[in-house]
């Protein structure tokens, strides 16, 4: 017994003297660098932590305890996404463990000051530009100063600014500043080419007269996208995306976003303002870095899995009556009172390979959680993106730390859930109001959306080879419409029975009128196995008669169907 309790003792001892020979963490030698680097963006004077600065000893040490709660519970720095859910991310916020720790422990010491001599230099005060080197931007953009009402309905602003170039450039970083970002509450930036003899001043009166009739803005006028996606016209590049949390990116090296030059070619702000409850002037800029020479991939962003929606489980038909939200094709139904999991899916389907760089969901205050997975034409499924706790005050973008090579044929599938209940401490803060639209009312999707209204808007960069104009025909796959018989294979899969020739179709959703001529095409010997199919949920109209649209994969003995619609017709299956 004597012995036991001298080795417990000397145990004991030992471990009190490797903690006393362990140094406390002080402000000055182990946390200020920690700040410098991943907090004091945004907790200093001037920026959105401003109330919390992390700048000095005098203004963090009053913050301690939150600080510590804040780490461990890895609310700070913001950093959405789920890690176990996600790949991984070149722009990863998240603190090192080693840092983490280190907070606590200096927190747990009292926060001890530690000697001034050790501090690092203090970061420039309110930098204006982000590029990491200090490289000043090659071109600022600044747009006229506009003013926003204290209170009521602000529709989307619209500026443009003429592009200050004599020729094509590339760009490989750019920063939105939104001046005041209490204001902004977001920003989609894209370049136009006006016709010949309009001019910018001629687009805002016809945006005025629109308003006037009920339209929206663009309705009266010809602004045609600058920059397309060479291998798919219909898809325009947007250039920039401004949301709280995300104003400066940087492209991976060897890829670029083409900045047009002519002389109608102008940078078209579309603004999203909301009242603070004061009159409050703003002026925006975008800065720009340019390339010296061509990159080989060219950046497109563009809103992704949006070309088929499920709302609450039921396929939405392109003719259905109803607004078209903002960025579809479709009327959203709008979410019920006192709904809290509204349920959107939306997916895509490529016909050419193509590399994700960046995923940047986008919702407003009742946006719950976003996941983005990819469906490769063999059937197997990759999460990419898992944000579990969505906040629309953090809308991040995400860069993907390696590029995602998707193949032709593949899908990408996101899923939003919408939180329109009591419990949603957004719309607690936002307060109730025939503005904010409490709980207790419907949220609609519509064409200019303001924050009491939703969206649903799962951005996508990705990126495609500069080398090869136009891409490879021999690549590229067709969407394709087929009628049969769904059945479930052995396997527990899901195929396509005595289905007819497939027809090329222009479209992956589908509406009612092309349902019903879907209805009269006859049944025929073909087979397909599809594959992502489970989201249409399968079993309710298994072995009935179907009309089925998705990306045609075909190999030796095998025809596949990356499945875009899925809806039952009018007929029978034996």
């Amino acid at each position: 017994m004597l012995r036991r309790w001298l080795a417990a003792w000397a145990v004991s001892a030992c471990a009190a003297r490797c903690l006393a020979a362990t140094p406390v963490p002080t402000f000055a030698k182990e946390v200020a660098p920690i700040f410098y680097g991943h907090c004091v963006s945004c907790h200093r004077p001037g920026e959105i932590g401003a109330a919390q600065s992390l700048l000095t000893y005098d203004t963090a040490k009053r913050w301690a305890r939150s600080i510590k709660q804040q780490v461990v519970a890895r609310q700070m720095p913001p950093w959405p996404a789920d890690p176990r859910g996600s790949l991984p991310f070149r722009n990863d916020a998240r603190l090192a463990q080693r840092d983490l720790d280190t907070l606590v422990a200096w927190v747990d010491a009292g926060a001890p000051r530690g000697n001034d001599a050790d501090l690092p230099p203090v970061p420039p005060q309110n930098p204006k530009w982000l590029y990491p080197t200090g490289r000043k931007p090659d071109a600022v953009l600044t747009l006229p100063e506009v003013t926003v009402a204290a209170s009521g309905e602000v529709p989307y602003v619209q500026q443009r600014v003429k592009v200050p170039l004599a020729q094509d450039a590339w760009i490989v970083a750019m920063q939105v500043r939104a001046g005041n970002s209490a204001l902004v509450h977001h920003m989609g930036i894209t370049e136009v080419t006006l016709t010949d003899g309009v001019s910018a001043d001629d687009l805002d009166a016809l945006a005025k007269v629109a308003r006037q009739m009920g339209l929206p803005d663009d309705a009266l006028t010809n602004m045609r996208p600058a920059v397309t996606d060479p291998e798919n016209p219909g898809a325009y590049d947007m250039l920039g995306v401004y949301t709280p949390g995300s104003t400066f990116e940087m492209y991976d090296p060897g890829s670029g976003k083409l900045l047009k030059s002519g002389a109608n070619v102008y940078i078209n702000f579309n603004i999203h303002y909301t009242t603070i409850g004061t009159a409050v002037s703003n002026r925006s800029e975008l800065g720009l870095w340019f390339a010296s020479e061509p990159p080989a991939h060219q950046l497109i962003r563009a809103p992704a899995a949006v070309s088929t929606i499920i709302a609450n489980g039921r396929q939405l038909l392109t003719d259905a009556q109803g607004t078209k939200a903002e960025g579809t094709d479709v009327a959203i139904p709008p979410i019920p009172a006192g709904a809290g999991n509204y349920e959107l899916v939306g997916m895509t389907a490529f016909t050419e390979p193509l590399t994700l760089y960046q995923l940047q969901p986008h919702a407003h205050m009742r946006g719950k959680d976003f996941t983005y997975v990819v469906v490769y034409p063999d059937g197997h499924e990759v999460t990419v993106l898992t944000v579990p706790v969505y906040d629309f005050h953090w809308q991040l973008a995400y860069d993907l730390a390696t590029p995602l090579e998707l193949p032709a044929g593949s899908k990408l599938v996101v899923t939003a859930h919408y939180d329109n209940s009591p419990r949603n401490r957004h719309l607690r803060e936002a307060g109730v109001d025939p503005q904010t639209c409490g709980p207790d009312k419907e949220a609609y999707f519509r064409r200019q959306n303001q924050s009491w209204h939703e969206m649903f808007s799962p951005l996508v960069q990705y990126g495609i080879d500069t080398r090869t104009p136009g891409g490879d025909a021999r690549r590229k796959l067709s969407v394709v419409e087929a009628v049969g018989c769904l059945t479930q294979t052995a396997t527990g899969g899901w195929a396509l029975r005595d289905a007819g020739e497939p027809l090329v179709s222009a479209l992956q959703s589908t509406s009612a009128s092309a349902l019903e001529a879907a209805a009269r095409r006859p049944l025929g010997q073909r087979s397909f196995r599809l594959v992502g199919v489970e989201v249409f949920n399968p079993r309710r109209a298994g072995r009935r008669k179907v009309a089925v649209k998705g990306v045609l994969i075909t190999a030796a003995n095998d025809s596949r169907l990356n499945v875009t619609s899925l809806q039952p017709v009018a007929g029978t299956c034996l």
